[in-house]
């Protein structure tokens, strides 16, 4: 920064112009910040240490499936949490718990309050619906028989 401001004073000193890498730099307007999502109090990128304090001591410590290098905290009312290298990679809440929180907004883990909530799906499966968020999703999962299953909330990239 110095050395810009001594090349402009030096420059108009001499009677010259200013120097290309003394003139100021285009300003550039960063994209609006997206809020991330809570589900049940837990965000993806939490460590282990906050969904403890959100949730207590797991009912189980099971291997991820699909990244076996990533454990799954089960808990008994019914939600999951994916924890890969200590940070949160996905949360879970089945229709067991009968309800989420979402953004401190409590929703009936039912069809017509999810869609309420959620708004106009952005994307449809065999397996459910869901919405983006920026870099992050929330899916509705549902059986063959079209009943809710769970609400994921994972990175949109998956």
């Amino acid at each position: 920064m110095w050395i810009s401001w001594l090349l402009l004073l030096s420059s108009l000193l001499n009677g010259g112009p200013a120097p290309s890498s003394a003139a100021p730099a285009a300003v550039v307007h960063p994209q609006p910040v997206v809020p991330r999502w809570e589900l049940d109090g837990v965000a993806l990128g939490d460590d282990e240490w906050k969904v403890a304090a959100a949730w207590g001591r797991p009912g189980a410590i099971g291997e991820d499936e699909w990244h076996r290098e990533c454990a799954i905290w089960s808990y008994d009312d019914g939600r999951n949490v994916g924890l890969c290298e200590g940070a949160v990679s996905f949360v879970q809440v089945t229709a067991n718990a009968g309800r989420a929180n979402l953004n401190g907004r409590e929703l009936l883990l039912e069809d017509a309050d999810l869609r309420q909530a959620l708004g106009q799906p952005e994307f449809e499966a065999e397996d459910g619906w869901g919405v983006l968020n920026g870099d992050e999703a929330i899916k509705v999962f549902v059986d063959d028989r079209g009943e809710l299953v769970s609400l994921d909330l994972f990175g949109a990239e998956c």
